[in-house]
């Protein structure tokens, strides 16, 4: 996956740490250095925020109030037709949910608790990847 040279992102989860500690561990790598980060509270709010704004990437969580992540892939690939990158972060681990994220158009799926090693390891897979 090619990234443009300053990125933009939106970082979706309802945890405001969670939130600030992947914007913290994606500005630490050196590939994404520039990246401009946006962040939504919500599936609601980041779906407003994914039909007004052109994102290069998304991270986002699934336990959400209003829309969760599976709808909100859902409806980023479906209704708004989007090709980007969306990568499921939950804690949510079971096979099953995992597959339904896959199936439904994640590029990828991190298992909660976050450590900034694996959401590292992830992006550069998806960045590294052709």
């Amino acid at each position: 996956m090619r990234l443009p040279r300053h990125p933009r992102l939106l970082i979706v989860d309802d945890s405001i740490v969670v939130r600030r500690v992947m914007a913290l561990t994606v500005r630490q790598l050196p590939e994404l250095v520039g990246a401009e980060i946006d962040e939504a509270g919500n599936g609601a709010i980041a779906l407003k925020k994914l039909a007004q704004v052109p994102y290069d990437l998304v991270l986002s969580d699934i336990r959400m109030p209003l829309v969760d992540g599976f709808e909100l892939l859902r409806v980023a690939r479906q209704e708004l037709g989007l090709r980007i990158p969306i990568v499921l972060v939950s804690t949510l681990g079971r096979e099953e949910d995992v597959q339904r994220g896959m199936e439904a158009g994640a590029t990828a799926y991190i298992l909660k608790p976050l450590s900034p090693h694996h959401i590292k390891m992830a992006l550069r897979e998806l960045i590294d990847a052709p």
